[in-house]
């Protein structure tokens, strides 16, 4: 499994289309495998869950285990500035009590504990 991942990393790292593409390429062509290779099942919309309403917002991905929201995952283009989207991001995570959120453009990945005090 561990190098399935890192094969990954390293195809994504050298594609220079997806340099190109939007955020819909950087979804199916990034973040669905990675999280495929990290156990998650893609497949199963109660584990992944496309486009979670929160509030009057959305995130691109709710992870699960059972009925218990694990993960905000927020995906971005790769050309665009992350920076720019984390603060909307942890507003999300910190109002529906979510321990973990994760901003990316499929190249970089932040992590965020944002009930940490």
């Amino acid at each position: 499994m561990p190098n399935q991942l890192t094969d990954l990393l390293t195809r994504l790292r050298d594609d220079r289309a997806l340099f190109l593409s939007g955020e819909e390429a950087t979804l199916q062509g990034a973040v669905l495998p990675i999280l495929a290779r990290l156990g998650w099942d893609r497949d199963n919309i109660r584990e992944v869950v496309p486009e979670y309403t929160v509030g009057n917002g959305r995130v691109d991905y709710c992870l699960k285990i059972g009925e218990q929201i694990a993960v905000f995952v927020e995906v971005k283009r790769t050309s665009e500035d992350l920076e720019r989207h984390q603060e909307q991001l942890l507003e999300y995570a910190f109002r529906q009590g979510v321990k973990l959120a994760v901003l990316t453009n499929g190249l970089l990945w932040w992590f965020y504990l944002p009930l940490f005090e």
